[in-house]
């Protein structure tokens, strides 16, 4: 049982699905922008941001997964973020990093050294990627003062610029938390709320098993 297939790439995406998602995206965004070109103010402004901070709340995600792995002396192999095309190749935390033409997932491949705690250390990966965000979001609430400040409307750009990221990262860790499962061509691949139940009623023999492979996936 692969107890976690974030580090398994899922199908190619074929070309017929590529153009379908940027048809549909060049649509929302130019129904958006007719929305706040209409009668424009300020605080429409923060929608939009909400979508385009989805990008580097993305990054932040999956470095919350690396970072943490790291930290915890897990092996990490490789860091993607978005799919389709890989766009550059660069090194992050010492691993291999890959940034796709289409940032709308990302996955850390890892693998851990020993069973000591295993369960309990891959538990806190999972978890890691929701929680940077949720550190983001709390972070900004103390920057503006408080909830009443957070939750209040305003034509400040610099204040509907934070509360936008805060709103993003907020929902990006709500989201990922949810325990769901998707269904792919190498199986049920867990998102970090269904990965944290799965890792911590496995088994040290999965977690064994899971070394050995990763030792010999690196031989080849």
């Amino acid at each position: 049982m692969f107890i976690d297939q974030r580090h398994r790439d899922k199908e190619t995406t074929s070309k017929g699905e590529k153009i379908f998602i940027v048809v549909i995206s060049l649509i929302f965004l130019f129904m958006m922008s007719m929305e706040i070109i209409t009668n424009y103010e300020p605080r429409k402004l923060g929608a939009l941001l909400f979508v385009i901070f989805w990008i580097p709340l993305l990054f932040i995600h999956e470095f919350g997964h690396a970072i943490m792995a790291k930290l915890l002396g897990w092996r990490v192999d490789r860091i993607v973020i978005g799919f389709g095309k890989v766009l550059v190749r660069t090194r992050l935390l010492g691993a291999p990093m890959e940034i796709r033409t289409i940032p709308l997932e990302g996955f850390v491949q890892i693998a851990p050294k020993t069973v000591t705690l295993a369960r309990l250390k891959h538990a806190l990966i999972y978890f890691a990627g929701p929680g940077i965000e949720l550190l983001a979001f709390f972070t900004i609430v103390a920057m503006l003062g408080g909830f009443n400040q957070m939750f209040s409307v305003s034509n400040n750009y610099a204040h509907i610029a934070l509360q936008s990221f805060a709103f993003a990262a907020l929902a990006g860790a709500v989201i990922n938390l949810i325990p769901i499962g998707i269904i792919t061509k190498d199986g049920n691949t867990p998102n970090d709320g269904m990965g944290i139940l799965l890792c911590l009623f496995s088994s040290e023999m999965d977690y064994e098993l899971w070394i050995r492979e990763s030792n010999k996936e690196r031989e080849f």
